[in-house]
């Protein structure tokens, strides 16, 4: 390519042919295959990159001692790729690997993993572990080798949880300054929860102590821990309303279904959305639309918000 060049303009230098410019810029503009719209990532499949394809890495991610098993949806190209960490709800059956397929096809490496003692990942499982299982990693992500093996942009590093993975977003964004974007489906406020044990155990705590114990795969997650655990943790670990100030500075997203019964918005989306505008110095969109607590008929609408405010938002050049 640049023998070409050099020839052309020795060409222009003896002809001084007017065309010679537009030869030379057309020969000199950046060979990169634009973007796919977020209607086309909706409906079809970017061309193949066979130097750089998409693909699908294995991985292990050490959190406290104990290994998590992860993959990571390498997005197609060279990169570095903004990168998107899916956190998953309890237990994770809802795993928004559609979501996460659409990001790569949009030009984002995602990552999912299951927390400590979450389907067969070492250790125990634990509500107060699942911001440091986040942060963990986080760092492995920020790690010089798996920044280049993974083409990982780690100036645009995201995360994107569901229902009690909503609330971990909100609690481990709040406490990583180089995150550059937080997004919180259906986020889970264990506030609520731990407000209702407090009370000395109302339905919804009736509920989810006898959910837990159907819990096989969260090792060491009985009924009994979780009422333990929410009655004795800090109120402040728990309340997502309480989680602002530590998301200053960044860009969150924040969407619930309007049919919703596990994470209702009058009661777990709103109170939240009105503590962080009140609070100011975040760059805040939520969006009530159609759905329940997993929007299982809106998946479409819901994956075409989640593009669109990222592509905005959760690349290290905007």
């Amino acid at each position: 390519m640049i023998s070409e060049v050099v020839r052309v303009i020795d060409s222009c230098r003896k002809s001084l042919a007017w065309r010679c410019v537009s030869v030379l810029g057309f020969m000199l503009l950046p060979t990169v295959a634009p973007a796919q719209s977020v209607e086309d990532v909706l409906s079809q499949d970017p061309p193949f990159d066979a130097e750089y394809p998409a693909s699908v890495v294995e991985l292990s991610i050490v959190s406290d001692g104990s290994r998590m098993p992860a993959h990571m949806y390498l997005a197609a190209g060279p990169g570095p790729h903004p990168t998107v960490v899916l956190l998953h709800g309890l237990p994770g059956n809802e795993r928004n690997l559609d979501i996460a397929q659409s990001l790569r096809r949009f030009g984002f490496n995602t990552l999912y993993f299951h927390y400590r003692g979450a389907w067969g990942a070492e250790g125990e499982y634990r509500f107060s572990q699942l911001p440091e299982d986040v942060l963990a990693v986080l760092e492995f992500l920020r790690d010089q080798e798996q920044t280049q093996g993974l083409r990982v942009d780690r100036d645009a590093l995201s995360i994107l949880g569901h229902s009690l993975g909503g609330y971990a977003a909100l609690a481990s964004g709040a406490r990583d300054d180089e995150l550059l974007c937080v997004i919180a489906l259906s986020p889970a406020n264990l506030g609520l929860w731990q407000a209702d044990v407090n009370k000395g155990g109302g339905a919804a705590s009736m509920r989810l102590k006898a959910y837990a114990d159907e819990l096989f795969m969260l090792e060491g997650f009985t009924g009994g821990r979780l009422e333990e655990e929410l009655a004795f943790g800090d109120a402040s670990l728990w309340d997502t309303r309480g989680f602002g100030a530590g998301l200053q500075g960044k860009s969150v997203l924040m969407i619930v279904g309007e049919q919703d019964a596990v994470t209702p918005a009058a009661t777990m989306f709103e109170p939240v959305v009105a503590a962080y505008e009140a609070l100011g110095g975040l760059d805040l969109s939520a969006k009530v639309i159609t759905g329940d607590h997993s929007f299982s008929w809106s998946r479409i609408e819901l994956t075409r918000e989640v593009l669109t405010w990222s592509d905005s938002h959760c690349r290290a050049s905007n």
